[in-house]
């Protein structure tokens, strides 16, 4: 078939592809075209649709299988071409990294975005921290930034003194399943600096963290760190 063919196909989507692309088989059929068109250009009218309106493009990238079709089009199209589409993620990215399905398209950014968008995503989590490491998913996003070997050391230094802000959100990290493996990362992190503002803050609650199944981990981590960097 040749391209003019498929297109011609595809197009017969349009005025459905919103609808077509929440539909549990719908998403498949639009990520199969995205997949087989040999020319970006003739993608357009899907980039189209999501960009119409201001926020068609957060509302699909929070959706179960509307965001598949998002994180495809990404993939395939140049950056020039899904920039509006990027810009829509980037400003709400605070919001994606808390969201189920949004985060996905959080990390696909910091996988393959271009070094521009890789930095504006790094520093708008860095500048929202401490609000996205009080929720479950948000607390899953910050692990895998804190341990992603294509980031900077010195970006996640300022990602670990964001979280450490508060020090009661900081223990209630460190008393928690998942938070308290953030901890122990910014201890990593931050303690081999000489910056001991999270073991400082955390030294003045050592019973409160002794008397928790994973903030004892924590504590024992606080003694050993005591004795590396005295």
């Amino acid at each position: 078939d040749s391209e003019e063919q498929r297109c011609l196909l595809a197009h017969e989507l349009c005025g459905h592809l919103h609808e077509t692309m929440h539909c549990p088989h719908g998403n498949h059929v639009v990520q199969k075209i995205i997949s087989t068109m040999r020319r970006p250009e003739s993608l357009q009218f899907i980039v189209d649709a999501l960009t119409q309106q201001d926020s068609s493009v957060v509302e699909v990238a929070k959706h179960k299988y509307a965001s598949r079709v998002v994180k495809h089009l990404l993939k395939v199209c140049p950056a020039a071409q899904v920039s509006e589409i990027t810009e829509n993620l980037l400003a709400a990215a605070s919001t994606l990294a808390c969201h189920m399905f949004g985060r996905f398209l959080v990390q696909h950014l910091l996988d393959c975005g271009t070094e521009e968008q890789k930095y504006r995503l790094l520093r708008t989590i860095e500048q929202n921290a401490l609000r996205i490491s009080q929720t479950c998913i948000g607390r899953s996003v910050l692990e895998i930034l804190l341990t992603h070997t294509a980031i900077e050391d010195q970006d996640k230094a300022w990602m670990a003194r964001a979280c450490a802000q508060d020090s009661e959100v900081l223990l209630r990290l460190a008393l928690g399943k998942l938070g308290h493996t953030i901890v122990l990362l910014m201890l990593e992190i931050l303690e081999p600096r000489r910056d001991q503002r999270v073991s400082v803050s955390l030294a003045q609650h050592l019973d409160t963290l002794r008397a928790s199944e994973f903030g004892r981990i924590v504590a024992q981590r606080l003694d050993v760190v005591g004795a590396e960097y005295p």
